[in-house]
């Protein structure tokens, strides 16, 4: 184990200074200057055997989440210099996106680029894995990750179902409701047909009196350019640009109160993992701790300038809710979350790791203020 962290800290330490290098590659790409990275966490030992996998995907070919899971592909294959290879596959090529957590669990694919979310009929302790209500922000999913317990909660859990998991990335909140007139109001919304994703939210809006309705993300659009729906979400500005969800929906009601922060990952089935050397292994968790915080500067980058485009190009509305509404639904939050704690072990058992980290964070957050992650200036 001492030699397994010791040749993780060794890689890490050798990629800083690319890392810090590669400050002027493109920020839309996110896509960081990693060809000298060679070899890195394999050693450049040629006797070690060449591997490949599938990499099955829940997300689309033209969905910035899936170039995600390629950029991982990438990384992986420079720290092994070409030697373990992993190929993507977008949502629906090897199998569909309900698919993908039997096939990487049962072994029909090594692996698969994933949101926990998807998986909440399995346990609802998936959700927090990829997503919370009215509460923590991407910076404060890495943090808690890999400083404050919380890769314990997904070993844990993807561990009951034969695999290992690694985050990708933490998602920036969401862009918020998107409709086809303005949402001003909890009143507004109960008089609309809303898509929401996540169970938890679900089960939130139903105490809030919000009608909502299941329609698959490749739907999305034609069901709002058709009135099948009324509003809905989908994810960040720049992967809701992907979808050019502001062309049938110019309205946007922000914050994204149903998911403040997110976070993708890639499952691993166990058997297939530990079959890997152990040098492949550390080029894997190397690969996958590099891609998290890279992709997390890219997201919030990107999902600035699509914004800008959003708002001063493409006239989007942007409004939002009165104190008092955002505050019955923190209310509201608080209270779903409580109760599936009552029921559900495995959910407790992330939500208390959550708040344990909350708590730890409350003084800093009151001391750093409007120096945490900044503020707006005045004229």
């Amino acid at each position: 184990m001492k030699k397994r962290f010791f040749a993780l800290f060794l890689t890490m330490a050798l990629l800083l200074p690319a890392v810090l290098l590669s400050g002027c590659a493109s920020a839309d790409s996110g896509i960081m200057d990693t060809a000298n990275l060679n070899a890195t966490a394999a050693g450049g030992d040629s006797s070690l055997p060449v591997v490949t996998w599938k990499m099955g995907s829940v997300w689309g070919a033209g969905n910035v989440h899936f170039t995600v899971d390629q950029r991982f592909a990438e990384l992986v294959s420079q720290l092994t210099d070409g030697r373990f290879i992993i190929t993507n596959y977008s949502e629906g090529e090897l199998c569909s996106a309900s698919q993908l957590f039997d096939f990487v669990s049962q072994g029909t694919v090594e692996c698969g680029g994933d949101w926990g979310g998807y998986w909440s009929g399995k346990d609802t302790a998936f959700e927090l894995l990829s997503t919370i209500m009215d509460d923590f922000t991407a910076l404060d999913y890495y943090t808690w990750i890999y400083e404050a317990g919380g890769m314990d909660c997904y070993k844990e859990m993807y561990g009951q179902y034969n695999m290992e998991y690694f985050p990708l990335v933490t998602n920036p909140s969401e862009s918020g409701i998107r409709s086809v007139s303005p949402i001003t109001s909890i009143e507004d919304m109960q008089h609309m047909k809303i898509r929401l994703g996540g169970v938890m939210a679900g089960k939130a809006a139903q105490k809030l009196g919000i009608n909502i309705t299941t329609v698959a993300a490749s739907e999305l659009y034609e069901s709002l350019q058709r009135g099948v729906i009324d509003g809905g979400e989908f994810s960040g500005p720049k992967a809701d640009d992907s979808l050019k969800l502001q062309e049938v929906a110019p309205y946007w009601c922000a914050p994204a109160w149903y998911q403040s922060a997110g976070v993708n990952g890639v499952m691993v089935n166990k058997q297939a993992w530990e079959s890997l050397p152990e040098a492949y292994q550390v080029a894997f968790e190397s690969a996958a701790r590099l891609c998290c915080g890279e992709q997390l500067s890219r997201y919030i980058y990107n999902d600035m300038t699509v914004t800008n485009q959003m708002i001063e190009d493409q006239g989007v509305t942007v409004t939002s809710l009165s104190d008092e509404d955002m505050q019955l639904i923190r209310e509201t939050c608080i209270e779903t979350y409580k109760e599936e704690c009552e029921i559900n072990p495995n959910f407790k058992m992330v939500y208390e790791s959550m708040q344990a980290y909350r708590e730890t964070a409350n003084n800093y957050r009151d001391w750093t203020g409007d120096y945490g992650f900044g503020f707006n200036r005045g004229e």
